[in-house]
């Protein structure tokens, strides 16, 4: 069997977050030699659509990238949204009162632009992070008058178990919450996850499920890893995600993409797209 797309999670998959370095240049040579073979490779992240690009250049990719966890395909070459799922309005002002009832700080996200009520420097840290610019708004629900592609709850770690409790028990199966990290999760809409977005850009490309590979290390690459043909896990992805996959690879920090990328090309499985 031949895969054609190949899908990666960014952070903690496709480089290594905690070394502060950027893409390897083994990692990517594998993927330059993927997309020559005919392959197309995209990325599946968490992250807004204009921190992605700096990713997507690098990796020299033409094809659609997936980002916001899912809620929005963006065309790296064009800068326009292909496909999207925010969240409705009335939910999200809705979800704003609810956070911060709880002492907790939601950062909002309209596409690419970034809303808080006020900077602090938890903010400036996200900020460095993904090298991003907050919009300090005052009144967040007064503000906002666009669906937000997506809500991020930020707090101190043991207030999120409590969160995403609080939020599934509210909202119920019309927002997505994940625990993405031990200070934040992430609240979406339900059909914004990254399996969604991937079965979307298969089916555009016209590439069958089971000719897809997709990679990641967090919960919120579970779906994905789920639906792809071929899921793959990073070694150091908690043993929830693990679990999940059909294959466990080295993590970002010894080129676990790079050796996967290496091993379907050795043996033959990169089909070329069309």
């Amino acid at each position: 069997m031949g895969y054609k797309l190949i899908a990666f999670d960014l952070d903690g998959t496709l480089y290594d977050r905690n070394s502060g370095a950027s893409l390897t240049p083994r990692t990517i040579d594998a993927v330059k030699r993927v997309r020559r073979m005919g392959a197309e490779v995209t990325i599946a992240t968490g992250r807004m659509f204009n921190s992605t690009l700096p990713f997507s250049a690098e990796l020299g990719l033409e094809m659609p990238i997936i980002c916001y966890q899912g809620a929005l395909i963006g065309d790296p070459v064009t800068k326009e949204v292909i496909w999207e799922r925010p969240i409705p309005l009335a939910e999200a002002h809705r979800l704003i009162c609810l956070l911060e009832s709880m002492d907790v700080s939601p950062y909002v996200f309209v596409r690419d632009r970034f809303y808080i009520s006020q900077r602090t420097p938890r903010v400036e840290r996200y900020e460095e992070a993904l090298h991003v610019k907050a919009e300090p708004v005052g009144d967040l629900v007064t503000h906002l008058w666009e669906e937000p592609t997506k809500v991020v709850a930020v707090g101190e770690e043991p207030q999120m178990v409590e969160v995403v409790r609080e939020v599934k028990d509210t909202f119920g199966s019309s927002l997505s919450v994940i625990h993405t990290y031990g200070h934040l999760c992430e609240i979406g809409h339900p059909e914004g996850s990254k399996a969604q977005a991937l079965s979307h850009l298969a089916g555009m490309l016209g590439v069958g499920r089971d000719e897809t590979v997709a990679a990641g290390d967090s919960p919120n690459d579970i779906d994905m890893i789920r639906w792809a043909g071929l899921g793959v896990a990073m070694a150091s992805a908690s043993p929830e995600v693990r679990e999940v996959a059909d294959l466990v690879v080295k993590p970002a920090s010894d080129d676990g993409v790079a050796e996967l990328l290496e091993s379907l090309i050795a043996r033959g499985q990169i089909s070329p797209l069309r």
